[in-house]
């Protein structure tokens, strides 16, 4: 009955502008009901879930779509058929969900280590029926191996957190890790002339870079990347080898404006962020861009 009472409140308010008494709702609700909610936001719909450690909740609280200013861009960047996007770290679908609705004809390419978030993906491609998703339970890195990974939720924050861990210790799988680049030589994704990639996972984006190139070097390519202290942690001389690999790729790194910016100027800002934080933003790598691209 909650779940019932709830959906209709939510109904009404979704695609509306911020109403304090919605809050109150969801301040009431979020203790009444499991979910799942769905949030229809016209073109595509979620599923959401109000459990505290949910990522999804976070889009139920605020009846808005997840970086939205990201994925407008991503879909601004989507000039026709022949691109494909590849979603590394695709949790319960926030990119990969609006992006196939974008465009049914490009290929969507979704990976995530933890099956949890597999399985929420699943059910919002269902509550779409798109046909353009494919889904991997893989891990995505500089090479095919396998690595620990631990999905017991009561470890982290939520479940945008999910890592690969070096001991055994908590609760842990053994999961196949790949590179991009080989999962491209062993024909398990296609690839149209022109890529988007967005890599948000948990500190290894760098290592994800570094299992690419290939696919830099042959495709016209646009890389959505988070820069994190994760990131730096995760990489013994981060900034050097990255400032290498940003040369040898022939790549230039820009804001979500587009402004060119240096490694240098992100890891002034990193120094500067108070130590809550872990990141400080998403991040475009791609050869070259102007207006006309």
């Amino acid at each position: 009955m909650f779940n019932f009472i709830f959906q209709r409140v939510v109904n009404y308010y979704i695609n509306k502008e911020k109403s304090k008494l919605y809050y109150f709702f969801f301040s009431l609700f979020k203790f009444l009901t499991k979910g799942p909610i769905i949030l229809d936001f016209k073109n595509y719909k979620f599923y959401s879930y109000p459990s505290k450690k949910d990522l999804s909740r976070w889009i139920l609280k605020n009846l808005k779509e997840w970086d939205k200013e990201n994925i407008d861009i991503i879909i601004n960047l989507i000039k026709n058929d022949d691109f494909t996007f590849i979603d590394c770290g695709c949790n319960y679908g926030a990119y990969s969900i609006p992006i196939a609705a974008h465009n049914p004809a490009i290929n969507v390419y979704a990976f995530d280590a933890s099956k949890k978030n597999i399985n929420r993906l699943t059910e919002n491609v269902k509550l779409n029926s798109f046909k353009n998703i494919k889904i991997f339970n893989y891990g995505i890195g500089d090479k095919n191996e396998y690595k620990l990974f631990d999905e017991n939720l009561n470890n982290y924050n939520n479940s945008g957190s999910f890592r690969f861990i070096n001991d055994n210790k908590n609760e842990t799988e053994r999961l196949k890790i790949y590179s991009l680049d080989g999962l491209v030589k062993n024909k398990i994704i296609n690839l149209s002339r022109n890529l988007i990639v967005k890599i948000d996972i948990e500190g290894y984006e760098f290592k994800a870079l570094k299992g690419m190139e290939e696919m830099i070097k042959y495709h016209n390519i646009f890389i959505f990347f988070e820069f994190s202290k994760m990131l730096i942690n995760n990489e013994e001389n981060f900034k050097f080898e990255f400032d290498k690999f940003l040369l040898r790729n022939k790549l230039n790194l820009f804001d979500l404006n587009f402004k060119k910016i240096q490694t240098t100027k992100l890891f002034e800002i990193l120094n500067k962020t108070d130590t809550r934080y872990q990141t400080i933003g998403d991040y475009i790598l791609t050869k070259k861009h102007n207006e006309n691209n």
